[in-house]
């Protein structure tokens, strides 16, 4: 199916964003408006992607012209049910992380606004890339504006989190190029052709040599930065806790997805083979990030870096299901990743509201706030519900067809993986049992106005509405995403499955 609708996503608020941009600071109110007029429009144009995407495995709305004709290089554009949510997703957390904004960016207002939708136009680009060359130039577009909303509007230690996070990922970066460069080079002298297109390159089997080795440990490395993975995680909790929470609320919900789409674009269906060789490994490092996430986040007394630590260790949870790579586990992979966003992203809005109140995210001067703000009691309970993976919410789903599928495959690693539920219950109940429930503290006691407004309520009602019928209406995200998932495994004649050392590595 050819259409211009891709690229309208894409340059729609990149060249919005950027027009904006360059707008003197005296119009900083008019840009605010039209920044959020721009995503709200933005979001528009998914839900329309969304409505007539069509559930079939093939890449739909394309748009191919080339580029770089010399060197295979091409403007290359398609959507799936692996980009499909991700790109749903950007679009409403755009707007929402916008208006949660509104009236907290006193400083340079225009130019705040105006770099959101740049990254929104990166994150977009990234999505819908066939074109490693492509794939890469919106890669790195997204951190530019992320580098400027955390190191501008960040917090007190903004200039160590945003230079932590600048080393990580343009390390990241810099090996990707070198892998995609090496990987164009590795096809020109098998074929006599060049072509940076995935869909030829997937032709292309590369085999257990050394060179589809260090290949696949090039992209994996940029895309489990991104994630990130243990021991690869530390830029986290520092860039969550000092960026403005609403940028936080983005770089969660969706920046952090980028990785684990980079993984099933690109790392798994080009080496299949590799990924058998090394899934018990990365598999067990999954697990390893995920109990070190939990057992740090019941040491946390900031609300916002505790819900960090808990997002890495979903996060590696999700990161497993992407190392199993069976039907289960890619279709849990998917689900589970809108759940995160949901729940997580819920819950740094929540945070974010309340300490624009109060001044503080220290759980110890927060106690007792259900009696104060029992609206916000019952929503963050709601979150923290789903983001534990309680039944009937929509963490459950992705979580249990996850486990399902490491289970099935390697019962033992399943179990391990399962452990990691019990901590996440326990870091979140314990974080609400002392911060909605124990005794007032002086702060809560003596403030005047905790309770959520109801133009907040209305703010948080997409996830409310999203948390519980995900948890049980499942359909039309499934159906979207499960033909295309269904021929994934399969992708180069050939079923993984995660195994311990010693083990059968095929089906």
């Amino acid at each position: 199916m050819n259409s211009i609708l891709l690229s309208l996503l894409i340059f729609f608020p990149l060249l919005s964003g950027a027009v904006l941009l360059l707008l003197p600071r005296r119009f900083g109110a008019q840009v605010r408006m039209a920044a959020v007029g721009i995503a709200a429009l933005e979001a528009v144009l998914s839900l329309v992607l969304f409505c007539q995407f069509q559930a079939q495995p093939s890449l739909q709305f394309t748009e191919q012209r080339p580029w770089i004709p010399s060197l295979g290089i091409e403007y290359h554009l398609g959507v799936d049910g692996l980009s499909l949510m991700l790109i749903v997703l950007t679009t409403l957390f755009t707007v929402i992380a916008m208006l949660a904004s509104w009236n907290q960016v006193e400083h340079r207002p225009g130019s705040y606004f105006s770099l959101i939708l740049l990254f929104e136009a990166g994150l977009i680009g990234t999505a819908l890339a066939v074109d490693l060359v492509l794939f890469y130039l919106f890669w790195e577009l997204m951190l530019i504006p992320v580098f400027f909303l955390i190191g501008i509007w960040g917090g007190a230690k903004r200039i160590q989190a945003v230079t932590k996070f600048v080393i990580y990922t343009m390390a990241g970066s810099l090996v990707l190029l070198l892998s995609i460069l090496y990987l164009g080079v590795q096809y020109h002298q098998k074929t006599g052709a060049w072509t940076f297109n995935l869909l030829d390159l997937y032709q292309v089997p590369m085999g257990l040599h050394w060179s589809a080795e260090l290949l696949f440990f090039g992209f994996a490395l940029a895309f489990l930065i991104k994630i990130p993975i243990f021991p690869l995680h530390t830029w986290l909790p520092d860039a969550y806790a000092e960026a403005p929470t609403p940028i936080t609320f983005l770089l969660s919900g969706i920046m952090a997805k980028m990785g684990i789409y980079g993984l099933l674009r690109i790392s798994l269906p080009l080496f299949p083979e590799v990924v058998a060789k090394w899934a018990p490994i990365l598999s067990i490092v999954a697990i390893i990030g995920l109990v070190y996430a939990a057992v740090t986040a019941l040491a946390q007394t900031d609300i916002k870096r505790l819900i960090a630590y808990s997002s890495i260790s979903h996060l590696g949870l999700i990161a497993l299901g992407v190392f199993t790579w069976n039907l289960s586990s890619l279709n849990g992979t998917l689900y589970h990743i809108v759940n995160h966003a949901v729940a997580t992203g819920a819950l740094f809005l929540l945070v974010h509201l309340l300490e624009t109140r109060t001044g503080t995210r220290d759980i110890r001067e927060l106690g007792g706030l259900a009696t104060s703000a029992p609206i916000f009691a019952v929503i963050f309970m709601l979150m923290t519900f789903a983001s534990i993976g309680v039944p009937g919410l929509n963490g459950f789903v992705g979580e249990f067809l996850i486990l399902l599928g490491v289970t099935t495959h390697q019962p033992i690693l399943g179990a391990m993986a399962a452990t990691t539920l019990i901590f996440s219950a326990a870091y979140m109940l314990w974080l609400t049992q002392r911060f909605l429930f124990g005794p007032q503290t002086e702060l809560v006691k003596t403030h005047e106005n905790l309770e959520l407004a109801p133009r907040q309520v209305l703010l948080l009602t997409p996830f409310i509405l999203a948390v519980i019928v995900m948890g049980v209406y499942t359909a039309p995200v499934i159906d979207r995403i499960e033909p295309t998932v269904k021929q994934y495994p399969h992708s180069q004649n050939i079923q993984l499955h995660v195994a311990l050392p010693g083990e059968a590595l095929y089906e």
